[in-house]
């Protein structure tokens, strides 16, 4: 009997070490596009980021503080609606098409302007887009 008790005692213990070192396999999905649309149709399905146009317009116009500053929240809220790779491409889409709406103001301001939304919102990419190419002569 104390044999069964010592076997039993092993057996148990044993089953113990192996279920501490079995490890869990994390399957990390990918929420933030979860059915795989292209930037330009995440850029379609937020307004054409209509709120970061306005939010544009205003800077280069000096229009009202508060205003401007409710674009800039709403403009982080459809932001935060595309993937990270998708969003200085957008940006340089609302420029554009802010551009083509009128002359608003210079165009490198308003991608000057544009590249430092991001950190504005507080994410990524952080360091902000670099549309420098898009504006300046060599």
């Amino acid at each position: 009997m104390a044999k069964l008790a010592l076997l039993l005692a092993t057996f148990t213990l044993l089953f113990l070490i192996a279920s501490a070192s079995i490890y869990r396999t994390t399957v990390e999905v990918d929420e933030e596009n979860p059915r795989g649309q292209s930037c330009q149709e995440q850029f379609q399905q937020q307004q054409q980021l209509r709120h970061c146009q306005m939010f544009l317009r205003q800077q280069s116009q000096g229009g009202a503080w508060d205003n401007q500053q409710q674009h800039l929240r709403e403009c982080c809220r459809q932001l935060q609606q595309l993937e990270t790779r998708c969003r200085c491409p957008g940006l340089e889409q609302a420029v554009r098409r802010q551009q083509q709406q009128g002359p608003f103001g210079e165009q490198q301001e308003m991608f000057e302007t544009a590249s430092e939304i991001p950190r504005m919102c507080q994410m990524q990419p952080l360091r902000g887009c670099d549309f420098r190419s898009l504006y300046t002569s060599f």
